[in-house]
């Protein structure tokens, strides 16, 4: 005999209908969540500048976020898979209506670190992601992790105009407040659109899994185990840094090399802005019908030496725009394909860990290539970054041809139990 609570966290059948409306209130979530994420951190920069906060301790506080984020990531996903996409969504919706709080009653330095604190748990996209997983089927998979994308870029576009305006007729704890009461309507739409749990396990698994620790290391261990896991992230790992190298300078390059003010700012980043939009909310879903994604990942990569050789040369403005738009379009994709891709090589209840390696990759990263960055622009200027960054590409794609990577991602399993491709 079933209790009302196990009814609840029974998997749901994957109906066109239950899983439109499940991607529907997902893709607004995500916006609301990428707008409330850009006004906070308008906040956040107006807020340190006012309270005195120096270049070496607003260095100090970005390390602190990414640790956070780098930390809360992997513990984040075994929190997914036990207790369902819902719980997981909610529990990084509330951890930022706890950011923007503390953030909003802050008068010192001291707080603002406080305030970075609940970021261990603000990991939307994985959570996201890991929804998009439980409620597609492989075929559909990238293209739907490629409208989220989008929907995060609607956010990105309306959240540093919507916190910019309310921080400059207001004020900075205004704006956090705004963005936690958006953050706490979050809450209650996941509650009322996502399911508790969609993924396709039985109450007795779901069981045996509920018994497990999300802080069970042994678990992130055994998923890094499973070959195929193993190589995307390392794929993933490389193909990161040298973007990151440019993304970490970025502000300092328009400004000191290029002379750009605050209105030509805007408008590149707008520009990079639509363009990834446009590269996962329609590129995405028309290539993936065309091509396998070791091939894709192959494109994507070449696309970024393109973009490294024109960085080197570039000396004005229009360069940048020329430079910038392979390297969006490739990253863009090979973002979405990774992240499908790792969904694919494990079993239905792991998509939430195996997306929580996926964005400690990622903030593993972040801490680093910023001041790799700062010391090859301060060093050796501008061109060494995309010398450096040509180079890192020019191996990944050389591994991607010549190293044994399979041309599709599918999780198998043998008769002795093991992962196969």
């Amino acid at each position: 005999m079933t209790t009302p609570e196990d009814e609840e966290m029974a998997p749901k059948t994957k109906s066109s209908e239950e899983t439109r409306k499940v991607l529907v209130s997902l893709h607004a979530n995500v916006a609301i969540h990428s707008a409330c994420v850009f006004m906070q951190g308008i906040a956040f920069t107006y807020l340190s500048k006012r309270l005195g906060v120096s270049p070496t301790v607003w260095g100090y506080l970005n390390t602190c976020a990414a640790l956070c984020h780098l930390v809360g990531s992997p513990i984040y996903g075994r929190f997914g898979d036990l207790y369902g996409g819902r719980k997981a969504l909610a529990l990084s919706f509330l951890s930022m209506f706890a950011t923007c709080i503390l953030l909003a009653v802050a008068d010192s330095v001291p707080m603002l670190f406080i305030s970075r604190l609940p970021l261990v748990f603000m990991q939307v996209m994985p959570g996201a992601h890991m929804v998009v997983a439980d409620a597609t089927d492989d075929a559909s998979r990238s293209d739907a992790m490629g409208k989220v994308g989008m929907f995060f870029g609607i956010g990105l576009l309306i959240g540093p105009v919507l916190g910019g305006w309310l921080s400059e007729h207001y004020s900075e704890h205004l704006t956090c407040v705004v963005a936690a009461v958006l953050s706490l309507l979050q809450v209650v739409l996941v509650m009322l659109f996502v399911p508790a749990q969609m993924k396709p396990v039985s109450q007795d698994e779901h069981r045996t899994k509920s018994g497990s620790s999300v802080f069970d290391m042994k678990e992130i261990a055994r998923l890094c185990s499973i070959p195929q896991v193993k190589q995307l992230l390392i794929i993933r790992c490389l193909s990161l840094l040298p973007s990151m190298l440019l993304q970490s300078t970025f502000p300092i390059i328009m400004a000191s090399t290029f002379d750009m003010g605050p209105q030509d700012s805007g408008i590149f980043m707008a520009y990079i802005g639509l363009v990834s939009m446009l590269t996962m909310g329609v590129g995405v879903g028309i290539i993936t019908k065309r091509f396998t994604d070791l091939t894709i990942l192959r494109c994507s990569t070449m696309s970024f030496i393109v973009s490294n050789v024109f960085m080197i040369g570039a000396s004005k403005i229009w360069h940048m725009y020329v430079t910038v738009t392979p390297a969006d379009v490739g990253g863009a994709t090979m973002g979405v394909i990774m992240n499908s891709a790792l969904t694919k090589v494990v079993p239905a209840e792991d998509t939430g860990a195996v997306m929580g390696l996926s964005g400690a990759m990622q903030h593993l990263v972040h801490t680093v290539a910023p001041s790799i960055g700062g010391w090859l622009l301060e060093n050796y200027g501008f061109p060494s970054i995309g010398i450096l960054a040509a180079a890192l590409n020019t191996a990944l794609v050389l591994y991607l041809f010549l190293g044994n990577v399979s041309k599709s991602f599918t999780y198998q399993k043998n008769s002795s139990g093991t992962t196969t491709i």
